[in-house]
């Protein structure tokens, strides 16, 4: 049995996510509490720490941090950290997947939502407007089935996975694009393929859902042209991060209608905690009738905190000697 471990939060934690951690956290395991956020304060804190709590670090904090074994992000994204600061100063750095389970029921609840235009409908209810079939064919917005279609997936991680077990039951063929193919195909997906295979997905998918991580290579990864390949009226859903997405391409893609509806989960635009704002600056996706749009809410479960689920476990692994889990590549920056 190690000796202690020491684990400093690098921004202030709500009290539930201190209780939910402490509750989890071997004995040996001690949270540190800086004089304050600032970061002359955290960098007098890290000499003592073993361990970094949080996202984004300095470099004057972990040139502090003599006895550094980890930097644990308690969520899934790492795209604010600087690489090339951690990878000078050796620093092993995991993440956490532990939402994937939450983030793949909100994703299906999402697609489902997009396809069978339940927001419009129950908007246009609330109106006293039942939207019903006309003679001249206009004013019906029919529900679209899932079964006997293909959904697609960019991005096959944690989230992807999870969210393919759910939509196995649906009949439809799953597909998908990752940073590597896979053969044969992880089951329940037909088809694993490699980044130069986006395109030829694309084209074959009735509704797609994004999960990627954000990195250099997957920035701006679905433009214009990725977005004129998708089959006319079909439905895309966006979980991971907002900037994957050409903003305005979408926009220009549900107003024209060729794509038939989005589910948008994050946001470039997201307003500070108290501050109130629509989700785009730049563009009225609220004004949409085709647009599902969801306040960043995907990883949060009622009575739980599961994005914090894998850093306990990660700093008891620690304090046991044990190996981690969800290492990120710094080199690949996911």
């Amino acid at each position: 049995m190690s000796a202690g471990l020491r684990v400093l939060p690098l921004r202030p934690f709500y009290p539930q996510d201190l209780a939910y951690l402490r509750a989890r956290l071997d004995a040996r395991v001690e949270l540190l509490e800086p004089a304050s956020y600032a970061d002359v304060d955290l960098a007098a804190a890290a000499e003592g720490a073993d361990a970094l709590l949080g996202g984004a670090v300095s470099g004057g904090v972990l040139a502090r941090a003599s006895k550094l074994k980890l930097l644990q992000v308690p969520w899934t994204g790492v795209d604010t950290l600087d690489f090339p600061l951690l990878k000078k100063h050796g620093v092993t750095v995991c993440n956490s997947h532990s939402n994937a389970d939450a983030v793949a029921e909100y994703a299906l609840a999402l697609l489902l939502a997009a396809v069978k235009s339940i927001p419009l409908h129950d908007a246009s209810l609330r109106q006293g407007e039942w939207l019903r079939p006309r003679r001249d064919g206009g004013g019906f917005t029919p529900p679209r089935l899932l079964a006997g279609g293909t959904i697609g997936f960019i991005g096959y991680g944690a989230v992807a996975r999870a969210t393919a077990r759910l939509l196995a039951a649906f009949g439809a063929r799953m597909v998908g694009v990752a940073s590597h193919a896979r053969t044969p195909a992880p089951v329940p997906l037909a088809d694993l393929r490699g980044p130069e295979s986006l395109h030829a997905m694309l084209a074959e998918c009735d509704a797609v859902i994004v999960s990627a991580p954000l990195t250099p290579r997957t920035r701006g990864m679905l433009g214009a042209a990725e977005l004129a390949c998708l089959k006319p009226g079909s439905s895309l859903v966006l979980v991971s991060r907002a900037e994957l997405v050409d903003e305005a391409a979408l926009y220009d893609a549900l107003k024209s209608g060729r794509l038939g509806s989005v589910a948008i989960d994050v946001w470039r635009d997201q307003p500070a905690a108290g501050e109130t704002g629509f989700p785009s600056k730049s563009l009225p996706f609220h004004e949409l009738p085709n647009a599902v749009l969801s306040p960043h809410r995907a990883g949060f479960a009622a009575g739980q905190l599961p994005h914090l689920g894998d850093a306990a476990e990660n700093l008891n692994r620690l304090v046991d000697g044990r190996p981690l889990i969800n290492r990120v590549d710094l080199d690949a920056g996911y």
